[in-house]
């Protein structure tokens, strides 16, 4: 082959490999999803149902979803919608779905509800966070990227509150925020499954929930298939998510309410 023409050959890449049923079907999954261990049930659910295998691919939301806009994963399980609207809106994905619905919760040293209670703000989210940043309370960001973080930069502008470096504080490289939460004597948000999943070490008398119900901190968990790749698999996956049977692999969780199609 001349020069020429291999300077013309389009790169051989991921997304451009031929797929067969027999590869794994690459899923990408914020990583609080993989925490509250939503996706490994799917996983197996799938694999036991369909026969076909899934990687899982863990990370923060919003890199995730650009490598599945670049054709890197087949799929995406992912909570933060306000970035994937934007990858959507531009053509970027497909088949994009609701699958779930899941609470997130306010978590911290139990000695903080008093002074919650005054507010009035268990139940109220922009009440507590405002209550918590005037008494500088510690408080653990979510990672960058992350779906949590997405929501949790809405319920600061909620609150009218911008955080604050003398007493909000990001985790150690590789620790989570809850665990960092923990360890510091601090308050974070977090998924209820990944609350639901920590260990007994965690959630301990002096360190509990703060805040849970207010409609503020309820997020959707969407799926959806990559527009550079199609992997064989990938239209049964889908379908299977919304199936009585992948509604019911969603629901063996309680802290995820399954999203009827």
């Amino acid at each position: 082959m001349s020069v020429a023409a291999c300077a013309a050959a389009p790169a051989v890449t991921r997304a451009n490999l031929p797929r067969s049923r027999d590869d794994p079907f690459r899923l990408a999954v914020d990583q609080a999803l993989a925490e509250s261990g939503l996706a490994s049930r799917l996983q197996r659910g799938f694999g036991r149902d369909a026969g076909i295998a899934i990687r899982l691919l863990p990370g923060p939301a919003r890199d995730l979803l650009a490598e599945l806009e670049r054709g890197e994963h087949d799929g995406a399980l992912l909570n933060a919608p306000q970035a994937e609207a934007e990858s959507e809106q531009l053509g970027l994905l497909r088949d994009r779905r609701q699958i779930a619905t899941v609470d997130f919760l306010i978590v911290g040293p139990t000695a903080l509800r008093s002074g919650l209670d005054v507010l009035a703000a268990q139940t109220h989210v922009a009440p507590a966070l405002s209550g918590l940043a005037r008494v500088g309370a510690p408080f653990i960001g979510a990672p960058e990227g992350s779906g949590t973080r997405e929501l949790e930069s809405v319920l600061w502008r909620a609150a009218r509150v911008a955080p604050q470096p003398s007493w909000y504080r990001s985790p150690a490289p590789g620790q989570s925020a809850l665990a960092a939460a923990r360890a510091g004597r601090a308050c974070c948000l977090v998924e209820r499954g990944v609350w639901d999943a920590a260990p007994p070490a965690v959630r301990q008398k002096d360190f509990g929930v703060l805040v849970d119900g207010d409609p503020l901190m309820q997020a959707p968990v969407h799926a959806m298939r990559s527009f550079h790749v199609d992997h064989p698999a990938g239209k049964l996956f889908m379908s299977w998510l919304s199936s009585r049977m992948g509604r019911q692999a969603i629901s063996t969780l309680p802290a995820y309410r399954a999203v009827s199609p």
